[in-house]
């Protein structure tokens, strides 16, 4: 269901585009790549001038490549567009630090500590962080199947939690009722 119609006259101001596909490789492990861009509908400034309308002020990629337990093994990050020119892109290389890094609980907070400030991009942190739960949405069925260790998804969102209807009928192995009393 769409949200409901606003409440009064609005004017499309700007757009923030984030796409992210993950891509099953023949040696087993996953693609996951990500496009973030920014435009506005009306004229906009910029280190080098005027952005037209429509035309992105940011356009930034990032690839990581996952293994079999959902730890990244390669990276590569592009900025073909930024409000700073090149000053932009210079931090690519940077995102090399994600290698060996788990795209688990504690994932966002890797990103934080590696990245916070000056350290990263902004957008390529924003990007990072939205990609590490479409590789977890693709790599679900590998995830779940591990009997030895319980599904990343469980106590993760209220639908999954421990105590859950969906836990004890999907995931009864990790089914942990609620005590009476607290």
């Amino acid at each position: 269901m769409p949200l409901p119609a606003p409440d009064c006259a609005r004017e499309a101001s700007h757009q923030r585009s984030i796409t992210i596909r993950a891509y099953a490789r023949t040696d087993g492990q996953w693609d996951i790549e990500g496009h973030l861009t920014d435009a506005w509908s009306a004229p906009i400034p910029k280190a080098d001038g005027l952005l037209p309308p429509g035309e992105p002020m940011h356009s930034m990629w990032l690839r990581m490549t996952v293994d079999k337990t959902a730890t990244i093994i390669a990276v590569q990050a592009v900025t073909d567009a930024g409000p700073y020119g090149s000053a932009c892109g210079e931090i690519t290389p940077d995102y090399q630090q994600l290698v060996g890094v788990r795209v688990a609980r504690g994932y966002r907070d890797a990103i934080r500590r590696l990245f916070g400030r000056t350290a990263g991009c902004t957008h390529i942190n924003e990007l990072a962080g939205a990609m590490g739960s479409a590789a977890l949405q693709a790599m679900w069925n590998d995830l779940t199947q591990n009997t030895d260790e319980q599904p990343f998804s469980i106590d993760g969102c209220h639908a999954l939690k421990s105590s859950g209807p969906q836990v004890a009928k999907f995931f009864p192995r990790w089914y942990r009722p609620t005590r009476e009393g607290g």
